[in-house]
């Protein structure tokens, strides 16, 4: 069960310009894969999303997590069903088949279109839940990951806040099971804030297969920078 997640870089960037700057100064990091926070941007477009995804792509030469994360959950984009659909379907049409990732959230009322649009375009699909307010309870968890499976998510994502040690274990606990129930099931689990950082450490130990780390302003609270983490998966993975 113990492997050492990858590592994902979030960023997030208000225009265009700022985007490549932030882009130019991640290419000599050493990291896995770039997950580009389209709702970072002051405003969202299809146009918009295709301009700035073909920047990441030029820029960038890891796979990419192209992700809209709405209001509901904790991102900048105002919640709206056709204006969330657009956008993601525009990031799609630039992606690469076999390569990048989508992620959808689970919630949003076209998910059930959006996985299926995703799949026939040979992208993988991260089907995501969070919840900024707090840790549910394991049998909770477990139960919205294996439906994250059953709705044919490639990968599925759920990040909670925890409050406390217990919430990090009840995290840890219901990734453990999610991987003995499912162990063909890719999925990361993570709990947010101070208290969840050691699910981002060592949520590989329970089957999580990615990490989120940050190399400058970090896009969820708890995120560990890059070098902190990196020294904390050589000392867990040995």
């Amino acid at each position: 069960m113990s492997q050492k997640p990858m590592i994902a870089i979030p960023v997030m960037a208000r225009t265009l310009p700022e985007l490549e700057e932030k882009l130019t100064a991640l290419a000599p990091l050493d990291f896995d894969i770039l997950e580009w926070r389209m709702d970072g941007l002051s405003s969202l477009s299809p146009a918009l999303v295709k301009k700035g995804l073909a920047l990441v792509k030029s820029h960038c030469q890891r796979p990419v997590i192209a992700t809209i994360r709405t209001s509901e959950e904790g991102g900048h984009f105002p919640y709206d069903h056709a204006a969330y659909e657009t956008c993601v379907k525009a990031a799609m049409g630039i992606l690469t088949p076999g390569r990048d990732a989508i992620d959808v959230e689970m919630e949003r009322t076209p998910s059930a279109s959006l996985i299926s649009c995703a799949h026939t375009l040979g992208l993988s699909v991260i089907v995501s839940f969070h919840d900024f307010a707090h840790t549910p309870k394991k049998e909770d968890i477990v139960s919205r990951f294996l439906a994250m499976k059953d709705r044919k998510a490639s990968i599925g994502k759920i990040a909670v806040m925890a409050h406390s040690d217990a919430d990090a274990r009840t995290m840890m606990d219901a990734m453990a099971q999610v991987h003995k129930t499912a162990p063909d099931f890719p999925f990361i689990g993570i709990s947010m804030g101070p208290f969840g950082q050691i699910t981002r450490i060592l949520g590989g130990k329970a089957g999580s297969i990615l990490t989120f780390a940050s190399a400058g302003e970090a896009s969820a609270p708890g995120q560990i920078s890059l070098s902190t983490m990196k020294q904390e998966l050589d000392k867990a993975y040995r």
